[in-house]
């Protein structure tokens, strides 16, 4: 196996940089990656004769991914909090997103500050109150958000 990065990608060719410092390029059809395959991505190359399978390599190797990950991965973790704050928190101050700072969204509450002027944050806040209002609590009036 070894691991190449993507040094650059149009829509029908990529080229990949390996690390003895040779190239590739390679049609865009051959890596199965999708049409996302980002400029900096590194992919491990399996080769078995002719054949090679290129794939996405670690995360962990990706240096900390790029901002969808990040924004995934926010989104996705779970917190729990007092099931009381977080509906008081998004009826009457989710508008500028305090009920996502408090649950650890960090990056949402900033969207949710930078668009209070028109409202939509406002809405959706009232919605998410009322879905937090319909979870169960744990024993310690806690709720998974």
């Amino acid at each position: 196996m070894a691991t190449a990065k993507i040094i650059k990608s149009d829509d029908l060719t990529v080229t990949l940089g390996y690390e003895d410092g040779s190239f590739e390029q390679i049609p865009r059809s051959e890596l199965n990656l999708g049409k996302f395959a980002p400029d900096g991505a590194l992919l491990d190359v399996y080769t078995s004769g002719d054949q090679k399978v290129y794939t996405f390599a670690d995360k962990k190797k990706n240096a900390g991914g790029d901002l969808m990950d990040k924004v995934s991965d926010q989104y996705h973790s779970k917190k729990k909090v007092s099931k009381v704050a977080y509906v008081a928190c998004a009826w009457l101050l989710g508008g500028i997103g305090l009920h996502k700072f408090i649950s650890g969204k960090w990056l949402f509450g900033i969207l949710y500050v930078l668009f209070c002027w028109t409202y939509i944050p406002m809405i959706i806040s009232f919605i998410e109150g009322i879905i937090a209002i319909t979870k169960p609590s744990d024993e310690n009036g806690r709720i998974e958000i």
